[in-house]
């Protein structure tokens, strides 16, 4: 599933968390071996925003925002499936017949790793969370898998870069480029959606940002373009570079369904 979820077993005191063999995003930063493998970073960013669409979009007024999402945040399976995670910096999301007032309120630069936060948070640390924000990091992330970089690496003063990003600055996209050209033809269309849509998560004003749901459809479309066959192929060289043993099941499906929450049992479903 894409959300990551917990489980409170009868009589135990606190949470037991699922174990996840593939770390988290950041083995993939700072390793260009890693960068060609679009496929599997596809798979990897339909999972993510499969999720985001899920919580942004829970009925009546249960919507939420992630808050802190970046590289550490998502989590891979033994078979290199994503879910979210760390939740602690999760609000209610600000929209039309949701109040936040019953939720405190506390500075939001706090619980966010700055170089992923939406300029309008590091502006007034104390905005209503909105989906946007979590689109903008989603966009971070995909420029750090892109580029093999972390952005703005280079700032010697984190108060400088956040001055930078408030006026619209972004970072540069020369290794992306780079990487486009030692692509084939299917890697370099399958790089420059990806390289759009960064751009338009990313966007100074959040209502230029595309909406979770889009992104997800639009990857949705692109990932079942793909074959099934190259996908499992890109997978499983990843996986025996990560030493990881598990083999993908070769009758997997290209993506994961998304996953229901009852209310009831306090549990996911597949749907």
């Amino acid at each position: 599933m894409c959300v990551y979820g917990w489980v409170k077993w009868p009589g135990s005191i606190g949470l037991i968390l699922e174990y996840m063999p593939g770390g988290n995003l950041t083995r993939f930063v700072d390793d260009d071996d890693c960068r060609s493998s679009l496929l599997l970073f596809l798979r990897i960013f339909y999972e993510m925003a499969s999720a985001l669409a899920f919580i942004h979009n829970l009925p009546g007024s249960l919507p939420r925002v992630h808050g802190d999402l970046k590289p550490e945040n998502v989590l891979l399976s033994s078979d290199l499936h994503c879910k979210l995670s760390d939740f602690g910096s999760s609000q209610v999301a600000a929209i039309t017949g949701c109040s936040t007032s019953n939720y405190p309120k506390k500075p939001k630069i706090l619980d966010t790793t700055v170089a992923y936060a939406a300029p309008e948070t590091l502006r007034s640390p104390n905005i209503k969370p909105k989906k946007e924000q979590d689109t903008y990091s989603f966009g971070m992330i995909l420029y750090v898998i892109l580029s093999g970089s972390r952005p703005y690496r280079q700032a010697s003063l984190e108060s400088a870069f956040i001055e930078s990003i408030i006026r619209g600055d972004r970072p540069d996209e020369e290794a992306i480029n780079e990487l486009k050209v030692t692509l084939d033809e299917t890697n370099q269309r399958i790089l420059d959606v990806l390289q759009s849509m960064m751009r338009k998560c990313w966007a100074q004003d959040p209502s230029h940002r595309s909406n979770m749901i889009q992104i997800r459809d639009d990857l949705q479309l692109l990932l079942e373009q793909q074959s099934p066959e190259n996908i499992l192929a890109e997978v499983t060289q990843m996986l025996r570079s990560m030493s990881l043993t598990t083999v993908p099941r070769k009758n997997e499906q290209r993506y994961l369904p998304l996953h229901k929450f009852v209310t009831k049992t306090q549990s996911f479903i597949q749907g």
